[in-house]
């Protein structure tokens, strides 16, 4: 069955067409949306990158601190960190083995 799609930029009627055979137009509604999410998808890594790059992490923001004492805080703090979570990651795949 042919569809016809009158395009909304020229008025021109296409059938069974994603692009206007006139002016080059998309018609497509789910190449819009398809489209449209690629670049919703596209901003919102940029925005995260952007974010990651001026807001640091506690400890990106004091390991090269100027003060010997906060550098040592920081390292330290990061460092019960990453053992807690070794930890924790160690336990959860015990109880996930043992279960299996």
């Amino acid at each position: 069955m042919a569809s016809q799609i009158k395009c909304p930029n020229c008025g021109v009627y296409n059938t069974n067409q994603d692009y206007c055979t006139n002016c080059g137009t998309l018609l497509s509604y789910q190449k819009r949306r398809e489209l449209a999410f690629a670049q919703d998808e596209k901003d919102r890594k940029e925005r995260e990158r952007i974010q990651k790059e001026e807001s640091p992490s506690f400890y990106e923001k004091n390991k090269d601190h100027r003060f010997l004492v906060v550098r040592i805080f920081a390292k330290v703090t990061h460092s019960i960190y990453v053992a807690f979570m070794a930890i924790g990651m160690f336990i959860a795949w015990l109880i996930s083995s043992i279960v299996a």
